[in-house]
């Protein structure tokens, strides 16, 4: 299990946050550049970033993250206030009632749902991003148009997405110049990086 996150990290992760500069949502779109297809990353119209057409999860990623980065903060905001560890005087006070019988039955009450929220809470997380890792990062499905070569189907294929509806969207355009393009999916899958030998 990895370790706890350091405050200090936390703080730097925040700082980094753009904030309002740039805020309200972040879009992709295909477009074409002197070299091929691309992805851009847009606000409001704005250009923020040109992708290779191989890339189109990389750009939804980017456009999905600021959004995404801001909720994941504040969901750990309150997972540190519902986890948060009783102050000294707290533990103290609720210590000694305990040891000696004192503690009313409400308070341990309210103890146990803290501890108890705070556990369903991490477990569905746990449990989401664990299902997450094992599909998302790991496998996809790529779109794509496969062109035919003369009466034989051929292995070109171009367009590649991970966005069925943006194929669909270019299959309809192939189709005013090759009526007989198909489109075609597949399953990519994604393993651990190595080290390339210099």
């Amino acid at each position: 299990m990895p370790e706890p996150m350091p405050s200090e990290q936390l703080d730097l992760v925040r700082r980094r946050q753009l904030g309002e500069w740039l805020a309200g949502p972040w879009t992709i779109h295909e477009a074409v550049a002197s070299d091929g297809e691309v992805w851009q990353v847009k606000h409001e119209g704005q250009v923020l970033a040109t992708l290779p057409d191989w890339a189109g999860n990389l750009a939804l990623w980017i456009a999905e993250a600021h959004d995404d980065l801001p909720l994941l903060l504040a969901e750990i905001d309150w997972l540190l206030a519902v986890a948060a560890p009783l102050s000294e005087p707290e533990r103290v006070t609720l210590g000694r009632e305990i040891e000696d019988g004192a503690a009313s039955t409400d308070e341990l009450r309210a103890v146990a749902r803290r501890l108890l929220a705070a556990n369903e809470r991490l477990t569905r997380l746990l449990e989401q991003a664990q299902g997450e890792a094992r599909t998302a990062l790991t496998e996809a499905a790529e779109f794509g148009i496969r062109l035919r070569a003369g009466t034989a189907a051929g292995e070109h294929v171009v367009g590649r997405t991970p966005d069925r509806g943006v194929a669909r969207t270019r299959l309809a355009r192939y189709r005013d110049r090759a009526p007989d393009a198909q489109l075609v999916v597949r399953t990519v899958r994604y393993g651990a990086w190595d080290e390339e030998p210099s």
